[in-house]
């Protein structure tokens, strides 16, 4: 019986207890939670701002009607304008060049309006050729100019000696076989004023006919001079020495000089030339 009283009287005491409490932990049930103020709503259809706050507009700057980029310096801003449109923009100066002294003027008009200001394109002048006096080699057959002065070629014709005199030849060296009958050839060019030299060339006395070829191409008071032979075989080997003795020459050159002179290898005097020309070169 005692014990039935002491079970209801801690019941009730604790529902006291759980009734009367206000710990946090009774704050989890949704039904206990306290609910944040809120003010009552005004009953007046006027809205008052609340103390202490500014009531006057905030000013507002006006719009920039100006260049976004102020001037420099003082009076910047009152003398600076805006660029000039395209429109008003000048059109560019034409300079055309100045017309050519006594010639028709190149500036731009409608009947070369297609050709562009400057005209047409100008045709290069060219020289008109040197024309050759009619019968300059007349009768002189393989004439070929050596140097300043200086001629060769083969016998010339009746023809050939009066080429010579008209062309202000002094000379005539002729270069010809041992024994041969050279009074025609002397005859006919000092008719014609020339002054005739014969010299004997052959291999076995080609260095006598060098030394005298030597000083009558080279003697000024004879120039100018023209050399010649019946075939072109003396007047090559000699003209090659010539260049090798008295111009200094190396063999290629000396070769390339005097092969349109008649130098060639091809027949018995030509290689007998050529032996007695070795032969001499050995020796000097």
């Amino acid at each position: 019986m005692i014990r039935r009283r002491l079970i209801l009287a801690t019941a009730a005491s604790g529902l006291l207890f759980t009734a009367s409490c206000k710990h946090k932990c009774c704050l989890n049930d949704p039904q206990n939670r306290p609910s944040p103020f809120r003010p009552q709503a005004p009953n007046s259809p006027f809205l008052l701002p609340p103390a202490n706050v500014p009531t006057a507009p905030v000013p507002v700057a006006p719009p920039v009607t100006g260049p976004i980029v102020p001037g420099v310096g003082p009076g910047a801003s009152q003398n600076f304008s805006s660029p000039p449109s395209q429109s008003s923009k000048p059109a560019p100066e034409v300079l055309l060049p100045d017309p050519i002294p006594g010639g028709a003027s190149r500036s731009f008009s409608p009947s070369n309006s297609g050709q562009g200001l400057l005209g047409g394109p100008t045709q290069p002048k060219t020289e008109p050729p040197v024309a050759r006096p009619a019968g300059a080699t007349t009768g002189l057959p393989g004439f070929v100019k050596v140097e300043n002065g200086t001629a060769s070629g083969r016998k010339p014709t009746l023809d050939g000696f009066d080429t010579l005199k008209r062309g202000g030849y002094r000379t005539v060296v002729y270069l010809h076989p041992a024994g041969a009958d050279v009074s025609a050839a002397r005859d006919v060019a000092e008719a014609r004023g020339l002054t005739f030299l014969a010299i004997e060339a052959t291999p076995e006395k080609l260095a006598e006919s060098l030394t005298a070829f030597n000083a009558a191409v080279g003697d000024r008071a004879n120039r100018p001079v023209y050399t010649f032979d019946d075939d072109g075989v003396r007047t090559g080997a000699l003209w090659y020495l010539h260049f090798r003795t008295v111009d200094a020459m190396n063999d290629d050159a000396a070769r390339v000089r005097a092969r349109p002179l008649g130098l060639t290898s091809e027949g018995d005097e030509a290689k007998a030339f050529n032996l007695a020309i070795q032969r001499h070169l050995e020796t000097r």
